[in-house]
């Protein structure tokens, strides 16, 4: 029985809101205008093409940069901006948030922010090839 308790207590307080209901992972969507963009998360390559999805964890989130580069082009870079999760709030009334947190879902898990927005479109500049594909250059009237 002591067993069981100790088992119960660990599960309790190792878990907090804002990890069980929102999760400790973030999904971001990034997209361009332009095709065979590569698009980065700091220096690790996420995809190639018009879009591409990226899981991050939400613990360090808001020091990591989106960028779309391509060939010919001037690079585009955002930060990753966070929001408080306000689900988090309901670990004040599980133990006055001392655990679920300030421990759990601050210091282990960074389940207390989410990404302030999850769908991005860089689309890297480069130059009037812009102009030329919206039939804006290169056309008499």
């Amino acid at each position: 029985m002591k067993f069981f308790a100790v088992i119960l207590a660990v599960t309790f307080f190792c878990s907090s809101c804002a990890s069980m209901f929102s999760g400790t992972s973030e999904t971001l969507y990034v997209r361009s205008d332009e095709k065979n963009t590569k698009f980065y998360v700091d220096n690790r390559e996420i995809g190639i093409g018009t879009n591409a999805v990226v899981s991050l964890p939400k613990k360090g989130l808001s020091r990591k940069m989106l960028r779309a580069e391509k060939d010919g082009c001037t690079p585009k870079s955002i930060p990753i901006e966070t929001k408080f999760d306000s689900m988090s709030l309901l670990g004040l009334l599980i133990d006055w948030g001392l655990v679920s947190m300030l421990v759990v879902d601050l210091g282990a898990t960074g389940a207390i922010h989410k990404a302030a927005q999850t769908d991005y479109n860089l689309t890297p500049d480069c130059g009037c090839g812009d102009m030329q594909r919206q039939g804006r250059v290169g056309r008499r009237n």
